[in-house]
């Protein structure tokens, strides 16, 4: 987790450089590119043709050739200067997105990364001691039936004591991680109610019917104990 974020906020520092450099480089490009000429030099005017030599003879007067006029000149038209302050609007716009990104991921990654994964593994090892414990409710309950606790070298016995002890091994940890004192409590309850059923299938002896519902109602009480560390807490 804490990789992730630090690979979050390397992409966001990179995302923030290339934003300003673009804009850097964008405004850079308008202030150095020189305006194209948009006004043309004026056409030279053309020189009137001389009027031909009188003839000699007195013959007919040729009609006088009209003297070419130039064209009228095109005025140059001014551009006018580019002006710098979209630019520098544009540069302030990439960098203030750019800070806007980098502050949300560092929000993100600061909202105590640690803690969430602590608390969602205590979460998975609370459902691992619910299934547990529904393992040995159903060992328990199947023992009695057969009378099996009457024989301590039984197989089933031995089974049900092993499922026991594993589940106690496992509420003994999720009591060490606790993330709060309220867990704390809900796993000391539920490693009391495991040891009231060991206590009821320790007595030995043929069950009476009286027996028999104790130890339903401590199996009862261990499973909803279990079912209770199992509750995601609430939202803060």
């Amino acid at each position: 987790m804490q990789r992730l974020m630090k690979s979050m906020l390397l992409a966001a520092a990179i995302l923030v450089t290339g934003c300003v450099a673009a804009a850097c480089a964008q405004s850079a490009s308008g202030a150095t590119t020189p305006p194209a000429p948009s006004a043309s030099a004026p056409d030279t005017a053309t020189a009137p043709p001389s009027p031909p030599p009188p003839s000699p003879t007195p013959s007919e007067a040729s009609p006088p050739v009209a003297p070419s006029t130039a064209p009228p000149t095109t005025p140059a038209s001014s551009s006018p200067a580019p002006s710098g302050g979209s630019s520098l609007n544009l540069i302030w716009l990439w960098v203030l997105l750019g800070a806007v990104v980098l502050v949300v991921i560092i929000v993100l990654a600061t909202r105590s990364p640690g803690s969430s994964a602590a608390a969602v593994n205590w979460q998975v090892r609370a459902a691992d001691a619910y299934q547990q414990g529904g393992a040995f409710d159903s060992a328990v309950r199947e023992g009695e039936h057969e009378g099996a606790f009457l024989d301590r070298d039984d197989v089933r016995w031995h089974d049900v004591q092993r499922r026991a002890d594993d589940l106690t091994r496992g509420l003994n940890i999720l009591r060490e991680t606790a993330p709060s004192g309220e867990r704390r409590a809900q796993v000391d309850d539920a490693l009391a109610a495991l040891l009231a059923v060991r206590r009821a299938v320790d007595a030995g002896g043929v069950p009476s019917a009286q027996q028999r519902g104790i130890l339903h109602s401590r199996l009862a009480a261990l499973e909803s104990s279990l079912n209770a560390l199992r509750v995601d807490d609430p939202l803060p």
